[in-house]
């Protein structure tokens, strides 16, 4: 039986106009512009650490762990606002994710932040499904990198190549398969075709993810 890993924003969600815009103002507070096409260019699915880095250092302002982890926490708690009022789940997501709990081992890794993690979880009645859930402080690597997922996997005591993820992300499909993990990309409305080409296979819907498909990977 096979361990099913999901990643959250874009999966769960279309939560990523919301940290765009938790992005925006919290570099609007420190008087740096970014725009929503910017932040979906250049810093959509990199850590935050990482991506703080690369707006501060674009716009001349000194980078220290501190303030990047300051602007971090900033930002969850704006998105984490707006999530709790706004957020609503992909279709059949939450339905398919409480069907496989009965039958298969399920984590969940994000590098979101754990608050804005539970946010979602507890809105979406998600909070039991998974048996193991990694957020971004669980890590110290971001997407492409393979840290969250070889973590998910030893904690749950779980042969990589029995594992199998679901993605959306070029960043994230890269992540998987360097874990050595199968991995389903679910095309969405905001990713390409193209970006989802060194996945096992590619959903358009929850409803084509089943037991039958994941088994057979």
């Amino acid at each position: 039986m096979k361990t099913i890993i999901f990643d959250m924003d874009g999966v769960l969600l279309d939560s990523e106009p919301t940290h765009a815009q938790a992005w925006i103002n919290t570099y609007q507070e420190q008087g740096i512009t970014i725009t929503g096409d910017y932040y979906f260019s250049n810093l959509s699915g990199k850590h935050g650490l990482d991506s703080t880095k690369l707006v501060l250092e674009a716009n001349n302002q000194q980078y220290t762990q501190a303030k990047a982890a300051a602007l971090v926490l900033r930002k969850d708690q704006l998105a984490a606002n707006l999530l709790k009022n706004t957020a609503t789940p992909v279709k059949d997501v939450v339905e398919k994710v409480k069907e496989l709990s009965k039958t298969h081992k399920l984590g969940l890794g994000s590098t979101s932040s754990m608050i804005v993690v539970h946010t979602i979880l507890t809105k979406f009645d998600l909070d039991d499904q998974f048996n193991v859930t990694i957020s971004g402080e669980g890590v110290s690597q971001g997407k492409p990198h393979p840290e969250v997922y070889e973590k998910i996997a030893r904690l749950l005591e779980e042969d990589p190549s029995n594992c199998v993820v679901i993605e959306d992300s070029k960043s994230g499909i890269m992540a998987a398969k360097s874990a050595g993990m199968k991995c389903i990309a679910i095309f969405n409305r905001r990713n390409k075709k193209e970006d989802l080409v060194n996945a096992d296979k590619v959903i358009t819907s929850f409803e084509e993810l089943t037991a039958e498909v994941i088994e057979q990977l």
